[in-house]
């Protein structure tokens, strides 16, 4: 069973390196990386993961069976996926829980009336699409944003990207997800003639 779990705690910005200390902790230990998934302007902050009730890591099982008002260490905020220059196009490139960082970007890009020439690419592995029904409602609203959702078998390729991307090599690009998945991206992206300095990316070693 896959849920989704909010969490609030002092931190605001794209990375964080949190710490659970638990009984009987595993061999991965008591800390992960996460990327905040709220907006500035909301009023929590908040991270997303999914949980599965029976399985995962000590740490899952951790986060899970806090209680309201539990606490978790964070460490200063770190993470490069930052919108610099509004005057850019910007294609945001998600492998499944990787989405969390660009839920951020793109609610406050639309907060803030600069959500103009952006597109996003999110792969998941199935139907379950975290935040779908928020990003159809902002593309819904905004012709400048338009997601794509790559449901596998299918996956993010130099055909999907020259696809949906429309002049491809004049954007910047950001990649979050799995290492494997941001890895193989970032060569695709280099592969059609995006330069190095366009791509900034960000990757999820599990948790």
């Amino acid at each position: 069973m896959h849920l989704m779990f909010f969490l609030s705690y002092l931190c605001r910005s794209t990375l964080c390196d949190g710490k659970l200390p638990h009984d009987n902790a595993d061999s991965r230990g008591i800390n992960r990386y996460f990327t905040i998934s709220s907006a500035p302007y909301e009023k929590n902050i908040m991270i997303t993961t999914r949980l599965i009730r029976d399985g995962g890591s000590s740490f899952k099982k951790a986060l899970f069976n806090l209680s309201p008002g539990g606490m978790l260490e964070a460490s200063n905020p770190k993470g490069n996926l930052v919108v610099e220059d509004f005057e850019r196009a910007y294609v945001l490139i998600a492998g499944g829980i990787g989405i969390t960082p660009f839920r951020s970007i793109v609610l406050d890009l639309n907060h803030k009336g600069k959500l103009k020439n952006v597109i996003l690419l999110y792969a998941n592995s199935n139907e379950e699409v975290v935040f779908k029904d928020e990003f159809d409602k902002i593309s819904t609203e905004n012709q400048d944003f338009k997601v794509h959702y790559v449901i596998s078998p299918q996956h993010i390729d130099s055909s999907t990207i020259k696809q949906n991307v429309p002049d491809c090599t004049n954007w910047i690009y950001m990649i979050a997800g799995p290492i494997g998945m941001v890895k193989a991206i970032e060569e695709t992206l280099l592969g059609i003639g995006i330069d190095r300095k366009d791509v900034k990316k960000d990757f999820f070693p599990g948790y």
